[in-house]
Order: C-alpha cells, then structure tokens, then sequence
C-alpha cells in the first residue's frame, strides 16, 4: 500500500510538472515562428484556433492543474531544504531561453538577439502567471486548500516568499526583455511608442490602424511593473522588520494594484489567478462574519518591567475541535489604539476558555500594556480561531519531540501539550520541552501555569537567562496548561473530500464562464468599437469586470457549501461539559491550587543559558527527532544550522519554527 501511494504521488507530481513546464516554457516555438503575444498551451499554432466554445481549454487545463494536482511537497519551504520542484519551474523557463538562443544564432543568425529577447520575454511572462497563480492558493488564512493539505496559513508563509520573488524575477525579466526588444528594433521611438499610450499622427483618428493598442496594452504592464518593484523593495527582510505597518499595508495596495495591471495587461493571467482569489475572497467574507468584539475581557498583568511587560487576556468562546492544538491563533484588534491594525497571536485554548500571553515588544503591544495597567475597561476585537487542520499521522515514522520555547514562545506548547492526550494517533514516543526565560520574566509566567498538569505529558526543562527577578508573581483565576476534558479530537472524514471535488468544479466552472464570457464580449463588442478609449474600455475593463461579477459568485458558493457537506457532529454542549465533573474548567478549578512550580521528577530547573546545539544533538542521537521551536530570531537562527549540520551528518530530524509574531 506504501509503494503504490509512493508511486501514485510521483506519477501525478511528474504530470503536474510536465504540463506546467510546457506552458511556460512554450517547446513549440523553440524552433518555430514566434507569436509575440499567445499564452496557448505549449505554444502551438493548432491550438490556437479553437473554436470559441472552447475558448481557453489550455488556460483552464494549467488551471486545474495548479489547483487540483498542486504536489503537496512543493508548499514545504524551509532553510534546511532546496525545494527543487519549486525552483524547477523558473529554472526550466530560463534554460528554455538559453537553448533558444542557441538555435536562434546556428539557424537565424542574422535575427538572433531579437528572436532571443522575444523569446525570453513570452516564456518569462507565462512563468510568472504560473507562480502568481500558485502563490495566490495560499494567501487566504482558512480554505478547503488548506484543509486538504492540512496546513495552517503560517506554514505556507515560506512558500509565499519564495515564490512571490519568483513573481518578481520573472516580471522583470519579462519588461527587460521585451523592452531591449523594441529598444534593438526601432529605437527609443519604437520603446516609447511600443511601452506608453502615445498618440500617432494620422489623419483618420477613427482607423485602427491609428491606435496604439500596443502602447496601451504594453502601458499596463509598465505600471505592473512599477508596483511588482515597490513590492520587492518594501518586502525586504530589514523593511519588513523595521517599519512592518509600512511592509504590510503597501502590500496589500500594491499587490492590489500589480494584479489588476497584470490583468488588464494579458486577461489569461486573471485567469490563473482565479482559484487563489476565489478562496481568498470566500475567506474575506467568513471572517468578516466571525469578527466579534468581545466586551467581556479579562486582562492580567503578569510581570511589569522597564524592558518589557507580559499580559494574559482571557475571554470565552466556542472552541473548534478540527483545529491542531499549538497552531491555533487569532487576530487581535484594540479600536481605542487602533482601528486598523489586527496582530496575530498564538492562543491556548481550555475548555470554552480562550488564553493569549501578550508581550510588549512594539508600539501597537506597549500601548496595550500600558492601557491594562492603566485599569481601563479592555473592548477586544477579534477574529478566527485559525490553525492547521487535524490530519492523521498513523503512517507517520514514530519520532522523539523536543520542544524549544524562549520567552512567550512557550504558549503554543502550552495548547498543544494540554491537548496532546485528546489527539488520536499521536505519534510522538516521547515528548520533551525546553523553555529559556529571562529572569524578570519568571515570576509572573512561571505562577501562572500549571506545571503539575503539563509534566504529566512531557519532560520539562526551565532554564532562567538571567539573575533580574520580579518578586509577586500573580495569581491568575485559570492556570495555563490545565488538563482538559471533552471527546478525543479527530480529523474529519467524510466530508472533506467532497468539499475539496466540489470546490474545485465550482472555481473550474467559474474560470471558463469568465472566459468564455470574455471571448463572447470581444467577438460581438470589437466590430463597434470606434476609438482608442472604448477599446480600453470595452475590451479591456468590462471583461475583467465580468470575471470580478463572476469569481464573487463562485466565493459565495464556496461560502455555502460547508452547510450543505458537514455531517452532524454530536458533541456535548459546552455549557453540559462545564458542569460536568470531568470537563475542562472542573479540572482546571480542581488544578488552581496546585500549580505551583516544584522542581521532582519530570522537571528540572537551571539558571543558566541553554546549549540548545548540544541539547538537540543528544536527542537526535537517540533516535529521529522532531524539533518545534517558538522565540526570538537569534534562537531560530541558531536551530536552523544546528539541525543542517545534523541533516549532513546522516541523522533525521525535522524542525518547525513558529513565526515569533505568533
């Protein structure tokens, strides 16, 4: 049964690579006449003359493919892996260029340079539709994509990074090369006039011959390219961690702005961008629904310094049973600080009980602390929960889990180790977590969690980094990391799969209807067109206009059709499992009293820094370990190369890091 999935997974894999490359690499003009401006499924002049019922069948075909046959291996992005089937797209693209120009100088020598640009420029502009395209499945925090690959949206973070820069180099190198193109043909006349909307001396402004459609056409991709530049100078590692407001609200605006040029600049890209936008929008819309403003919050300081300050906010909520404990998180929003900034937060979830530990480490967190110390009534805004949907790890190869926390990065760990008991098919034959803290943070943290509670499920190892101490620690009313109660979390299964072959029929019926649409349009609108406005306008605007009408009636299917495949789940009422002697916040009323840190067996704590190289490489050398760590970067950092080298040695472990914003 392995063997056939093995070779199930590499056969669909290779398909998708296949017909991905041959559309962006076009073999069929290789070696034929170039058509500058196609983006037909492997370049070939026989497909091109469709009938126009049958529009775009190669579109809809690299569409389905993206969406559907996306290999789950190319979403894993890390720094202790190259993803070759990531990289293989842009890599086979530019090797198609280089093999092009070899042929162009043996058998055109005469024309060569300019066929080559040509050439890079199409195969270029198709490749960054496919990344586009691919980037844009995962931009949307919960969707059926997610669920079927049973990642959270801070998984495919890394893959949306790569990715987008793949956008950027390829968009580039698609304005480069056509712009040397024009540049070599005509000169700075031709590059003006081929690149802007410039008006050409004629004497029947009415002729078509007399507009300069491809300045227009040419215009917008100019501006695109513009903003995919913006985007890449603000998406920088040093701008994103310097002024991440900045990052963040100007790339949503330029994004914005790059995708609707794109498409106004070649409609088939809006195309290939249909499935992500669809999900994003259908995503859009539940969490403007599950957005709620919670007026009842509790807001607990549990250590106050002149460095820095922890909060616990607790509140109440329905919690959600297809989520993994450890990757669930929210976004917070504090109107009276901000109405526009939402931060994500890592969340521990006890019975109906929801916990966040809140550090101040920027402007929007200082004033939060500093508006609970204030006594203030504290009105939060929030939305999810998200997080990765529980899947089944039974085929899973058993492995040791370390656990590495600096600071508040042990509030995952907190959810997931009071939830490790409630998963099925737990694969982890022993569990062990390392949390380094500095010392003016202890106190407060240290008598706010139930120990007793989570050294039942873990080894645990405190390390203090430092001498300052805060005496009076505070006495919370829930403790964190309380045994919970309730029915053992499950993966859902038998709903999903239908949820995933519909969503994608309804995204595939909706990107042909946009199409088709679009093709109608131009068949029955170009005879009457009479100037170049109304060119831009109805053959350029109202198609893409359509497809919006279009892609938001798909998102609203997409919205309704969890009601119409979820089966009932018969799960008691948080109100029964409250008053039960068994649930969550008997147990944790029954935990209040004795969670107070007690060094003994299963726990042990040192004031001193951490070996985390050494620690881990003790582990690994047990046998396969799975590392997760939460904290700051230089801790992350430093995990990173310690697991490469032991990667390189030949030992087998696995790290995941948790964004430190969450």
């Amino acid at each position: 049964m392995k063997r056939w999935t093995v070779a199930r997974t590499l056969s669909l894999t290779a398909v998708w690579w296949i017909l991905v490359v041959s559309y962006a690499a076009a073999p069929c003009e290789l070696f034929g006449e170039l058509e500058y401006y196609t983006m037909a499924l492997f370049a070939c002049q026989p497909l091109q003359q469709l009938p126009v019922e049958l529009p775009t069948l190669s579109l809809v075909l690299c569409l389905v493919v993206c969406l559907v046959l996306l290999p789950n291996s190319i979403l894993h992005v890390s720094a202790l892996r190259w993803n070759a089937l990531l990289h293989s797209v842009g890599i086979a693209t530019l090797v198609s260029s280089v093999i092009r120009a070899g042929f162009a100088v043996r058998f055109q020598p005469q024309t060569a340079f300019r066929e080559s640009l040509a050439f890079m420029g199409i195969v270029t502009g198709r490749a960054a539709a496919i990344y586009l395209g691919m980037m844009l499945l995962v931009i949307s925090r919960r969707s059926v994509f997610s669920e079927w690959h049973s990642l959270d949206y801070t998984n495919t973070i890394a893959f949306h990074r790569v990715v987008g820069w793949w956008v950027v180099a390829m968009s580039l190198l698609h304005s480069l090369a056509f712009g040397v193109f024009y540049l070599e043909r005509g000169g700075w006349r031709e590059l003006l006039e081929a690149c802007l909307p410039l008006a050409r001396a004629c004497s029947n402004p009415e002729d078509s011959s007399c507009w300069n459609i491809l300045g227009l056409v040419n215009g917008f991709g100019v501006v695109a390219t513009l903003f995919v530049t913006i985007l890449a100078l603000l998406s920088c590692e040093r701008v994103r961690r310097a002024a991440y407001n900045l990052f963040y609200f100007t790339h949503l605006i330029a994004s914005f702005v790059f995708m609707l040029f794109c498409s106004l600049h070649d409609f088939p890209m809006a195309i290939l961008m249909f499935p992500g936008l669809s999900l994003y929008v259908k995503d859009r819309l539940m969490a403007s629904r599950s957005r709620v403003s919670e007026p009842e919050v509790t807001a607990e300081i549990l250590c106050r310094h002149d460095v820095s300050s922890v909060v616990l906010l607790t509140w109440r909520s329905e919690p959600d049973s297809q989520l993994m404990p450890g990757t669930r998180w929210v976004y917070l929003n504090v109107k009276s600080i901000s109405r526009l900034q939402w931060h994500p937060y890592s969340v521990m979830q006890l019975g109906d009980r929801t916990q966040v530990l809140l550090k101040s480490t920027g402007d929007w967190s200082d004033a939060l602390c500093n508006f609970v110390a204030s006594g203030q009534a504290l009105k939060l805004g929030i939305e999810g929960p998200y997080g990765q949907p529980i899947c089944s790890t039974s085929e899973a190869r058993p492995r040791s889990l370390l656990l590495i926390a600096g600071g508040i990065g042990i509030a995952p760990f907190i959810d997931f180790l009071s939830g490790l008991s409630m998963l099925e098919n737990a694969m982890w034959q022993e569990v062990k977590m390392v949390w380094a803290v500095r010392g003016d943070e202890y106190s407060g943290l240290v008598s706010a969690i139930d120990w007793q509670s989570l050294r039942q499920r873990a080894e645990l190892s405190i390390f203090i980094t430092s001498q300052e101490t805060v005496a009076g620690g505070l006495l919370v009313d829930q403790k964190l990391g309380a045994a919970p109660g309730g029915e053992a979390l499950r993966a859902e299964a038998g709903s999903y799969r239908m949820r995933i072959l519909l969503s994608c029929l309804l995204i595939t019926v909706g990107a042909v209807a946009s199409d088709f649409l679009a093709h109608i349009l131009y068949i029955k609108a170009r005879p009457g067109v009479r100037s170049l406005a109304e060119y831009a306008w109805l053959l350029r605007s109202v198609p893409l206009l359509l497809l919006v009408l279009v892609l938001f009636l798909v998102s609203l299917g997409l919205r309704w059709l969890p009601h119409f495949t979820k089966p009932r789940n018969e799960l008691p009422d948080s109100r029964e499992l409250a008053d039960s002697p068994h649930s969550p916040l008997t147990s944790a009323r029954q935990a209040a009293g004795r969670g107070a840190l007690e060094e003994g067996p299963g726990i042990g704590v040192h004031r001193a820094k951490p070996d985390l190289p050494q620690l881990v490489s003790q582990q690994a050398a047990l046998g396969p370990t799975e590392v997760k760590a939460c904290g700051p970067q230089r801790m992350l950092s430093s995990l990173t190369a310690t697991v490469r080298e032991l990667n390189a040695s030949g030992l087998d472990v696995v790290l995941d890091t948790l964004e430190s914003g969450l």
